[in-house]
């Protein structure tokens, strides 16, 4: 991907036909139906929406060419303390993600009939500069886990993952053991693919 591609040259799901296909693979190589995307909003397994993606790659690009490559700025800071600021950082993203979540309730309250929902929350997500199914998505977790059942050892991305699960608000508190014992997308995932969950 050039450094010179701009949001307007960069497709929201890549396949082999184009975007025509039937089955399209998200950036991060999910395969799934075009309308499951559509519907959802973005990639049924991760999560992202176009508009994430897009966001994710200018931002990537803005930091590349503000920032000296790590040689040169003699940076010699351990795996440990990159891999920490990294997990400081998802931490600040999933809080983000659910305050917005959290306001899109106050403008679009669930109750609210269907196309008075959709105004409110297009016009909020404009307003943010933000995609609506991207914000719609927020709601609907932020919806599903209420302040005080949130976990804050576990990522947004975990919390949108058991949003549908019945028993959501026991299982986040249980998560597999191992070294962190916390829940990560994977493990989510394959607990709720295999029944475990």
């Amino acid at each position: 991907m050039s450094g010179e591609e701009t949001a307007a040259d960069t497709p929201l799901f890549w396949s082999e036909a184009g975007r025509t296909a039937v089955v399209v693979r998200c950036h991060l190589g999910h395969l799934a139906a075009r309308e499951t995307f559509e519907v959802v909003g973005g990639c049924p397994y991760c999560n992202h929406t176009p508009g994430e993606r897009i966001a994710a790659l200018q931002a990537t690009r803005r930091a590349n060419l503000q920032r000296p490559t790590r040689k040169a700025d003699g940076n010699d800071r351990s795996c440990a303390a990159i891999i920490q600021e990294g997990t400081d950082i998802a931490q600040r993203a999933g809080a983000v993600q659910f305050t917005l979540g959290d306001l899109a309730l106050e403008v679009a309250p669930l109750h609210e009939s269907h196309s008075d929902e959709l105004k409110s929350l297009s016009a909020f997500a404009e307003a943010l500069g933000i995609s609506a199914a991207a914000l719609a998505r927020y709601r609907r977790v932020a919806a599903a886990w209420p302040q005080e059942k949130r976990d804050s050892r576990t990522s947004w991305s975990t919390h949108a993952i058991f949003a549908t699960h019945p028993d959501r608000f026991n299982l986040i508190k249980h998560p597999p053991t191992g070294p962190k014992a916390v829940w990560i997308c994977r493990t989510a995932r394959n607990a709720i693919k295999h029944g475990s969950a």
